[in-house]
Order: C-alpha cells, then sequence, then structure tokens
C-alpha cells in the first residue's frame, strides 16, 4: 500500500494534483501580497491628501463672515484674539455662548 506522495509505488495523478496545489497557493499567496501593496500605498495616499486639505482649509483667509466688520462674530473674535485659533466647532460654540451672554439670541 503507497504511502507518501515522493514514493514511486505512489499514483502519479495525486502526487501532480499536489503540486498544482501547492503552486496554487504560491500564486494566491503572491496575490494577496501585491494586493496589499497596492492598498498600502492607496491608503498612503489618501492620508496624504486628507493632510494636504487640511493644510490649506488651515491657511484659508477668513470666509465672509468672519471677514465682514462690525458682525458680531467679528466683534466676537477681536474680544480674544486667540479665538481665532480655536477649531471652528469650538469657535461657535463659544460664539453661541457668548451670544447668550451678551443677550443676542432670540430665545429666552
Amino acid at each position: 500500500m503507497p504511502t507518501a506522495p515522493l514514493d514511486p509505488s505512489f499514483p502519479l495523478h495525486i502526487t501532480v494534483l499536489c503540486c498544482i496545489a501547492a503552486g496554487a497557493l504560491v500564486v494566491i499567496i503572491f496575490l494577496l501580497i501585491l494586493i496589499n501593496s497596492k492598498f498600502s500605498a492607496l491608503s498612503a495616499k489618501l492620508t496624504r491628501s486628507t493632510r494636504a486639505t487640511k493644510i490649506e482649509h488651515q491657511d484659508a483667509s477668513p470666509n465672509l463672515v468672519e471677514a465682514a466688520t462690525g458682525t458680531h462674530f467679528e466683534e466676537f473674535l477681536n474680544e480674544e484674539p486667540e479665538r481665532r485659533k480655536l477649531a471652528k466647532n469650538e469657535q461657535f460654540k463659544a460664539y453661541r455662548a457668548w451670544r447668550s451672554e451678551k443677550g443676542l439670541n432670540w430665545s429666552k
């Protein structure tokens, strides 16, 4: 009774099938490594693009509401210049609190 694939009495077709399966596994592993490298490159490119966009938005000139003179928002920013350095969501949160302190809101 044959016991090992390399045994000369072992059927040839089983040995060929084992070699084909091993070759297919090697090809699949190679393709997975290739796909992973392409995905990593795409992810890095997307990250660089996102960072560049954030930097552009931070360096952008103030929008029309901020640049307009005489607005309440401009007055709020001029009271404490470090408020301009805050993130937009923090600026608006502080601005809403400032408006309610000054009595500029419509609600009670």
